[in-house]
């Protein structure tokens, strides 16, 4: 509820309602999609994520995509697929989480531009033996 103080000042209509509650977090893979259908409704100072009827719709849409493409109901992933936008942003310099294989990418990526392996772990934000261990991977477990 809004106090009579907060009515006053004219700063009500920002206060944050019980009914106004995240519902899953923003790692869905829906999530920005949902925060978007929130976005017209919800106050930007109510933080991120998205509402109970906006997730629904959401998720109500995405089947209806996925059932008048006829896609299958839990797809597969295919662990030798690399996103190439996700390499791009890495080898920027951004923080974006890759698979191995992206991984690997963006380090094969970097070195044909004659980067070194620290410049490639610090561009990649990744730890130098995990570059060595793509560059090199005969190195792998012979440390141990």
């Amino acid at each position: 509820m809004v106090a009579t103080s907060e009515r006053a000042a004219g700063v009500g209509h920002l206060t944050l309602l019980p009914t106004a509650a995240v519902h899953f977090g923003p790692a869905h893979v829906l999530a920005d999609v949902a925060a978007r259908n929130c976005a017209a409704h919800r106050s930007p100072l109510a933080g991120p994520g998205a509402c109970g009827a906006c997730w629904e719709r959401a998720i109500r849409d995405d089947e209806r995509f996925a059932v008048e493409c006829d896609l299958p109901r839990d797809l597969t992933p295919d662990p030798s697929y690399v996103d190439e936008i996700a390499v791009d942003l890495a080898c920027q310099g951004q923080r974006v989480e890759l698979t191995r294989v992206e991984f690997a990418a963006a380090v094969e990526r970097l070195r044909g531009r004659s980067m070194s392996a620290s410049a490639i772990a610090s561009r990649l934000h990744a730890s130098y033996h995990a570059v060595l261990c793509v560059i090199h991977p005969e190195l792998i477990g012979a440390a141990a």
